[in-house]
C-alpha cells in the first residue's frame, strides 16, 4: 500500500514539475518580441499558406500510396506543379469572389471567373497527369483516381477524365 501512495506521490510530482516547466518556456517564449501588427500575416496570407499546406499533405499522401516506380517518379514532378499551381489560383480567385466590398453583380462576376479558371486548371491538370497515369499499373491507377480527385475541387470532372484516359486501352477499371 505504502509503495502504490509512494509511486503515486512521484507521479504527481513529476506532472507538476514537467507543467510547471512548461508554463517556464511558454511565458519565456511569450515575453520575447512580439511580432507587431504590421508583421503579422494577413488573413489572407494565413489561409494561402495553410491551403499550400494542405495540398502539399495530401500530394505526399497520394505520392506515398502509389509506391511510384523510378521512371514514374518522372512524370510526378509536371502533375505536382499543375495541382499546386491550380490550388493557389483557387484560393486567390475564392478570396477575391469573398470580398466584402463587392456589389451583388461584381460577385456573380467574380464567381463566374472562378469557375472558368476552374475549369481551365482542370484541364492543365489532366494534361499534366496522363503520362503519369498511362504508366500506373491497374491498382496504382484506382488509387491514383480516388485519391487524386480529393486535389480538386471538381471531383467528378477529374476521376472522369482519368478514367476516359483508359477507355479503349483494355483497363479492366475503365467500365466503373
Amino acid at each position: 500500500m505504502e509503495r502504490i501512495l509512494l509511486r503515486r506521490l512521484a507521479a504527481a510530482t513529476a506532472a507538476a514539475a514537467l507543467s510547471a516547466s512548461g508554463l517556464t518556456i511558454t511565458a519565456a517564449a511569450q515575453s520575447d518580441q512580439q511580432p507587431t501588427a504590421a508583421e503579422q500575416p494577413t488573413h489572407a496570407e494565413q489561409v494561402q499558406h495553410w491551403a499550400e499546406v494542405g495540398i502539399d499533405n495530401q500530394l505526399k499522401g497520394l505520392k506515398t500510396s502509389l509506391r511510384l516506380t523510378a521512371d514514374q517518379e518522372k512524370d510526378w514532378g509536371p502533375f505536382e506543379s499543375a495541382v499546386k499551381d491550380a490550388e493557389t489560383a483557387r484560393v486567390l480567385a475564392l478570396q477575391k469572389e469573398q470580398a466584402t466590398n463587392l456589389s451583388p453583380m461584381d460577385h456573380n462576376t467574380a464567381k463566374a471567373e472562378r469557375l472558368e479558371q476552374s475549369q481551365a486548371n482542370l484541364e492543365k491538370i489532366v494534361e499534366a497527369a496522363k503520362p503519369l497515369y498511362s504508366s500506373l499499373d491497374g491498382a496504382q491507377k484506382r488509387k491514383f483516381i480516388a485519391l487524386g480527385r480529393m486535389l480538386v475541387p471538381e471531383r467528378g470532372q477529374f476521376a472522369k477524365a482519368m478514367r476516359r484516359l483508359s477507355v479503349g486501352k483494355g483497363d479492366q477499371h475503365s467500365a466503373e
